[in-house]
Parts: C-alpha cells; structure tokens; sequence
C-alpha cells in the first residue's frame, strides 16, 4: 500500500507543486471533498486555477520556498516539476513525504467502488470522453480525469458523488503502474516513448502488468484486433472482455455506414444487438473508440439507451 495513504485524513494540509496541470486540479479539487486543507502554486494562471480559487483552495503563482504552508504534511508534484525546485527543495529540507501524482491518483482511486482507467497508445481521450458521456447518460455521477477539455464537462475534469472513477491511464514512464484499476482497458499497443522503453516486447510487458493491477475479480477490456494487446494479456487470470470490428469480439459493430460526417452503426454484445448508434465523429477509429467504450461500461451496469444515447451526445 501506498504511503500516500496514511495522509488522506480530514484536517490533513498537502501542498501540490503545478495544481494548474489537467491531472493536477482535479486532484486538488477531490482531495478537498475528502476534508484535506490544499493549496498549490504553479507558473502561472489558467482557468483550472480560476475555479480551484472559487472553491477556496489558495493557490500562488511562481515557485518560491515560502509557498509551502508552515503546516503542509505532504507535497505533491507533476512531471514537469525538477528536483531544483524552490518548493521541492524546501520540503525535502523540512522532511516532508513527497509524492507524484500518478501515485496520489493510484492511491485515491482505491477509495471508490470502481476504477476505470483507459490506456493504450492511440485514442485514449476519445474513449475516456465516450466513457464519461455513456456514464452520465446512465445518471451516474462519476469523477473522472481527461487529457483534453470536454464539451459536455467545459473542463477536462469533473468530481462526482457517485462510486465510479474514469482516467486516461498513460505508459510514459510506467506511470499506471502506480494505478489500481478494477477495469483496465487496453486500446491498442504500438511502439511509442522509445525514449524510456527498449522495444515493443518492454512496452507489451508494462501494458500486462498494468492489467494485472486488477484485482482478482477485476476486469480486463482489451481489442482483439490488435495483435499487441492480444499478445500482451495472453493466459492471464482475470476476466477479459475484448471489442473489435468483427463478431470474434465479445463487443462489436454489424451495420456499419459512414453518412456524410457521422457513422451509423448497431452494436452487437455476445451475439445479440445491444443498441443501434449514431456517432457524431467520422471515421473507423472513433468506431473502434466507441465499442471500446461500451466494453468498458457494460460491467458498470450501464443501459443500452445510456450507450445509444451517451455516444449520440459525443461530438469530439
């Protein structure tokens, strides 16, 4: 378990170095609903600080050692953040627990019922998106954590009361491998960040033991048309539910028809047509992004006209 459990206690003040980032404000934001005092700097203004400050969370511009609170217990940092940090430097100096984000986040997501988290190289906002939409539709109240601002949301971001949670999981540095997920969605995998990782057997390997971060009742979503991830979760002992293009899939799409810049489609689950769809972005990807979704959604509870209409309502 974590260390960064021990702090998540009402009354407990945690500092978080670049509470502006997209993973970062919601962070701050849910911290504060479980009764933790915040605060937060970064470099400078933007619209998630704007509304951080609306919910009394203080937070200052620029990095310097005094924005550490006398009282903070913990920090929290980005990636972008260095170690020469003013703020860095002023809690190691003073002793304090320093965490990432991505360890915050893995430690949080326990605390709810269900943790969805979508990876994968191509598409994950897209389905990360499709999933919050098919969610709400279903009058669920999720949290969920986005890479890029959502319409429907006019955020990237949005905490909920309900019992579910949905990220965008990301390899980089083997970061979701500090998430624990009850469903793990794997949308396709291909060479990428070949900075940090060897060759595409090092990056199938951290994408397996993402998925067995699961636990043993958990859920695997993965696409079998992809031969990577097929490969990657090959014998391992969790539920899968797989979504592609042909009906070898438990989730997959029969009636495909590309109108103008819409596609119109009916999906189909373990033989049987779940609900017809009229998606309002173009293209076999986002197809694929939609059955990825649905897959994901389904051991959620989700209706077939939450799915129907949830993806109607996406339009990118």
């Amino acid at each position: 378990m974590s260390d960064f459990n021990r702090f998540m206690k009402k009354g407990m003040r945690g500092h978080l170095i670049g509470i502006g980032g997209v993973s970062m404000s919601p962070l701050a934001e849910v911290l504060r609903d479980m009764g933790l005092h915040i605060t937060g700097s970064d470099v400078k203004d933007n619209e998630n600080i704007k509304h951080l400050r609306e919910l009394n969370i203080e937070v200052s511009i620029g990095h310097k050692a005094s924005n550490l609170p006398a009282d903070a217990k913990f920090v929290i940092f980005t990636a972008a953040i260095h170690n020469d940090n003013p703020e860095i430097c002023e809690a190691k100096a003073r002793g304090l627990k320093i965490f990432g984000r991505a360890e915050a986040w893995g430690t949080i997501m326990k605390a709810y019922k269900n943790a969805l988290c979508i990876s994968g190289t191509h598409g994950k906002t897209t389905t990360t998106s499709m999933c919050t939409h098919i969610m709400l539709a279903s009058d669920q109240d999720p949290t969920v954590m986005i890479g890029g601002t959502l319409p429907i949301l006019h955020a990237s971001h949005r905490v909920g009361k309900g019992d579910t949670i949905i990220l965008e999981a990301c390899e980089y540095h083997d970061s979701f491998l500090e998430f624990s997920p009850t469903i793990a969605t794997i949308l396709d995998i291909e060479e990428d960040h070949l900075d940090y990782f060897s060759d595409i057997e090092h990056i199938k390997a951290s994408f397996r033991r993402f998925a067995e971060r699961t636990p043993e009742n958990g859920i695997v979503v993965v696409n079998c048309d992809d031969e990577a991830s097929m490969s990657a979760i090959e014998g391992i002992d969790r539920e899968i539910i797989t979504f592609g293009l042909s009906d070898k899939a438990d989730v997959y799409a029969r009636k495909i028809k590309q109108v103008g810049m819409r596609s119109e489609f009916d999906i189909y689950y373990h033989g049987k047509k779940l609900t017809d769809v009229i998606l309002h972005v173009p293209g076999l990807h986002n197809i694929k992004n939609a059955l990825a979704a649905t897959a994901s959604c389904i051991p959620l509870g989700v209706s077939s006209n939450a799915v129907k209409y949830g993806l109607a309502g996406f339009s990118g």
